[in-house]
């Protein structure tokens, strides 16, 4: 999660300083009631949500939509030379 920006009390994020992975996952939650404009002195800001927004999206939907590293998976059974289905065709009362 990124730090917030302040300009005149305003606590906001733009998405264009997202780390790209989260600018990208980003885009499908972004509607027209999240994205605000902040006209600074030098710029209009046209990409910018509240950061309690972005708060909001990264810690209930980003944080459970990102892959967690694989891990070594131990399995949980050894694999046998013989499996069940290949003994019960080997037994000529079967055949």
């Amino acid at each position: 999660m990124i730090e917030a920006n302040t300009y005149r009390g305003i606590d906001y994020v733009r998405v264009g300083d997202l780390p790209n992975d989260q600018k990208e996952a980003i885009q499908n939650w972004l509607n027209e009631d999240v994205v605000i404009k902040i006209q600074t002195e030098t710029a209009l800001l046209s990409d910018c949500i509240l950061y309690k927004d972005y708060q909001h999206w990264f810690e209930k939907i980003f944080t459970s939509i990102v892959p967690v590293e694989n891990e070594k998976v131990k399995p949980e059974f050894k694999t046998q030379a013989n499996p069940v289905g290949t003994l019960a065709l080997a037994n000529p009362k079967h055949r």
